[in-house]
């Protein structure tokens, strides 16, 4: 049994190496376009493609790759993109928000093929479904027109403000909550500090009325008062310096730092689009359509 268990392992090992040597190397010039078939005709469409996948990258976390190739080998798509997933790393390691967009055109090596291949982190606004109706119904209809580059435009154009808008929701929400146990633990110093003030208070007039049965006399009671008084001006000092300490730790908190002192010196500007993967992962999740 054990030796049986052994070998499935290393079956699996083997199956997994083999796959992952049918997919391109990672190309040491990262750009989100890969454009393996040569789909593209026009350079400038393609860099301005860089540059909105770029800036949405530096935006959101969120990597969107376009990859496109001659030839699956004896892989699937979806086997295909999500071994290349792996391979190079795409999307953020600990939000796996990365997106393949791959894509075979129809040549004499088959049928055309289109898979999207989503991250773990970004399944829930683009599941299996919703990327079978954006290959079928978006991409597919331009591609089979012979028009590769305006199928894959559409897709972006369809598939950026859902990635934006999970990316600010979740942001909206970390915010809302830091808010609100801010505010919530600044609340509760003040009011302690209020209601200590009044039991003190209190305590203090108890005190002085059990101490003086007797009708006091006129300097009894100017001392009593003045007792009174004291511990009242004592409350509400103290409310007050519970309520300074409070605000002053506010003030407090430590200021984002800048990312570049101004009296460093300023690294050189990186080569245009140049994408740095961050190690995202890929569980075979996504869908596809042929052409």
């Amino acid at each position: 049994m054990k030796l049986l268990k052994i070998v499935l392992i290393a079956l699996a090992c083997f199956v997994g190496e083999v796959c992952m040597a049918q997919v391109p190397e990672k190309p040491d010039s990262m750009m989100p376009i890969y454009d393996e078939a040569g789909i593209f005709k026009n350079d400038s469409l393609v860099n301005a493609l860089n540059t909105r996948l770029d800036s949405l990258s530096r935006r959101t976390t969120n990597q969107i790759v376009v990859v496109t190739v001659n030839d699956l080998g004896k892989l699937e798509a979806n086997q295909f993109a999500t071994q290349l997933g792996k391979k190079w790393g795409i999307g953020d390691k600990k939000l796996n928000n990365g997106l393949i967009i791959l894509v075979k055109p129809r040549n004499d090596k088959g049928p055309g093929e289109v898979y999207l291949a989503p991250g773990r982190g970004i399944q829930g606004v683009l599941p299996d479904v919703k990327c079978r109706y954006i290959t079928d119904s978006i991409m597919v209809p331009h591609f089979k027109e012979g028009d590769y580059a305006s199928g894959i435009v559409a897709a972006i154009d369809y598939i950026e403000p859902i990635v934006i808008e999970e990316y600010e929701q979740i942001q909206a929400a970390a915010s809302q909550n830091n808010d609100s146990k801010s505010s919530g633990g600044n609340g509760w110093w003040i009011l302690g500090g209020i209601a200590a003030g009044i039991g003190g208070l209190a305590l203090l007039r108890k005190r002085n009325k059990k101490n003086q049965p007797q009708q006091p006399t006129n300097g009894e009671q100017t001392t009593a008062e003045a007792n009174t008084e004291t511990a009242a001006v004592a409350a509400t000092g103290a409310a007050s310096a519970l309520a300074d300490a409070s605000q002053q730790e506010e003030n407090d908190e430590p200021e984002p730092e800048n990312e570049e002192s101004e009296n460093e010196e300023k690294p050189e500007e990186p080569e245009a689009y140049k994408y740095k993967y961050g190690g995202g992962d890929f569980d075979g999740g996504g869908a596809g359509s042929k052409f």
